[in-house]
């Protein structure tokens, strides 16, 4: 049988202490600069931030960089797309429909038939009085 005692030793004969990953770097990057000749990290590692900043312009840069990349569009073009922009948006056509119908591309020609009458006095009216009521 085996010993659980006898294998908890043979197991710590062959541990490693674990390293993080940032002291194994330092480590690594202490010996290729030990390897070329240069004593300090710190120099490498203000390479490596310089690096990265000219690498990243801000958004700042990148944002005027696009804005005069962009064509001018002239007072006319303008206009005339904010034109275009109005005349989508106020249709009164498409307000009545439903989406079914204007999904659908239905389109009605002829009145509804409905049972609804105008009252009785206003039934009564004579042309000219209704029309005046109409101009109002």
């Amino acid at each position: 049988m085996v010993d659980p005692v006898n294998m908890e030793v043979e197991d710590d004969d062959d541990y490693v202490e674990y390293v993080p990953v940032a002291k194994r770097r330092v480590v690594e990057a202490q010996r290729i600069l030990q390897r070329r000749g240069r004593s300090s990290v710190m120099e490498e590692e203000e390479e490596e931030k310089s690096k990265v900043v000219e690498a990243k312009p801000s958004l700042l840069v990148i944002a005027t960089q696009l804005k005069k990349e962009q064509p001018e569009i002239t007072h006319t073009e303008q206009v005339v797309l904010q034109e275009k922009e109005m005349i989508e948006h106020l249709s009164d056509r498409k307000t009545l429909m439903s989406v079914r119908e204007l999904a659908k591309g239905i389109t009605y020609t002829e009145p509804l038939l409905t049972g609804w009458k105008p009252p009785l006095s206003i039934r009564r009216m004579s042309k000219k009085p209704c029309d005046a009521i109409r101009k109002q």
